[in-house]
């Protein structure tokens, strides 16, 4: 192997694929990273056996090949480099790298040793989606996912398809969050499938902030979502492949709140500013007290800690409907409120002891659902 990269492109690459990588003693090989030269790119991978990673920049090839480097040594010294332009050449189990002033010798394994990464399987038609708005609903969503390893199936986001929508769902059982993106012309792929919060995580840190389209293809067991930079010459060409998780989703639509008793119209901002000046005082349950009184044509946020004392706060608000007192733990609030992009909310109840669904007010298409505290 012996190639020619600019150091940016390649500093770029191994902070990219490097995400991948992980320290496990009994496999050390996935500490490293597969750095292959092809014509006119090199090609940088990295797997932690539940996501590989792979990034491929513009590179000048004088003869093709590969192996395997230790991630954390090659980034470290790349980052040291003064120099524009770098030099790899590899043979005999060495990594030679060399730029005009410095000379460096790492010791590497052959590219045979390295863990095969999926690729696509079969003849799957892309589905394609931009690339900012799916981090972005995947962003709204994520922070909802469950925890408890005893109910996989909740521990990713669910990716469900039909016709010209994706909607973007996850649960931890006490509260729901729900995006619908459009897609702009009909899929001919139908179901759902679901994407571990590691990768969805992955999948915002990396394409997040990239311009045009994401493809994404999925079978039973695994996705892999392509980007490649649109009018970029030598621009970087980035795959992501994961394992799914197994198991069915549950009947998520049977969560959401249909009939409502009471419903209330405020500022999101003015909303968030008397659940943090509550949360102040609230006891271990961390919860706050909502009153939602027609009357007063408005709410009543509190909360009360036998150690420190109590806080209570007024909102003017629209509201329709009956007098409601109930609970909900103010983080939960909190965080789905965050997550909506509007100035203004809906917070619909369905009664005391009944889950409330907040939505913004406007073209938004994005819901939360919060279970309350019970006494």
């Amino acid at each position: 192997m012996k190639t020619q990269i600019l150091k940016e492109n390649l500093k770029q690459a191994l902070a990219i694929v490097e995400r991948a990588t992980a320290k496990t003693p009994t496999l050390p090989i996935l500490g490293m990273i597969s750095v292959v030269a092809e014509k006119n790119a090199l090609e940088l991978s990295a797997t932690d056996l539940e996501i590989g990673i792979r990034c491929k920049v513009l590179a000048k090839t004088e003869k093709e090949g590969g192996c395997a480097v230790p991630a954390r040594l090659l980034s470290q010294l790349v980052g040291a480099l003064p120099e524009r332009e770098i030099k790899l050449s590899a043979q005999k189990g060495i990594l030679q790298v060399e730029s005009k002033e410095h000379q460096t010798n790492i010791k590497i394994l052959p590219i045979d040793d390295f863990p095969i990464i999926p690729s696509r399987q079969g003849a799957e038609e892309a589905l394609e989606i931009e690339s900012k708005a799916f981090c972005a609903g995947l962003a709204q969503v994520i922070g909802m996912a469950g925890q408890n390893q005893t109910r996989p199936e909740i521990s990713g986001v669910l990716v469900y398809l039909q016709g010209d929508g994706m909607k973007l769902v996850a649960t931890d059982s006490f509260r729901l969050a729900e995006k619908t993106l459009n897609l702009q012309k009909s899929q001919a792929q139908t179901g759902s499938f679901i994407l571990p919060a590691k990768t969805a995580k992955e999948v915002i840190g990396i394409f997040g902030d990239l311009p045009g389209k994401l493809k994404l293809y999925f079978s039973p067991t695994q996705a892999l979502a392509d980007y490649s930079a649109e009018g970029e010459t030598g621009g970087p060409s980035l795959q992501i492949v994961s394992r799914l998780i197994e198991g069915e989703y549950p009947r998520y639509q049977d969560v959401i709140p249909r009939d409502f008793t009471t419903k209330v119209q405020t500022s999101k901002q003015e909303l968030v500013s008397r659940i943090r000046a509550a949360s102040v005082f609230s006891g271990k349950m961390q919860d706050a007290k909502v009153v939602v009184d027609p009357g007063k044509k408005g709410l009543e946020i509190s909360a009360q800690s036998p150690d420190i004392g109590s806080h209570s706060s007024f909102l003017a608000a629209r509201v329709e409907g009956e007098r409601l007192e109930t609970s909900f733990n103010w983080r939960f609030l909190l965080e789905g409120l965050a997550n909506i992009k509007g100035d203004e909310v809906e917070i619909s109840f369905g009664g005391e002891g009944a889950a409330a669904l907040i939505r913004p007010l406007g073209k938004e298409q994005y819901l939360y659902v919060v279970m309350p505290v019970k006494a």
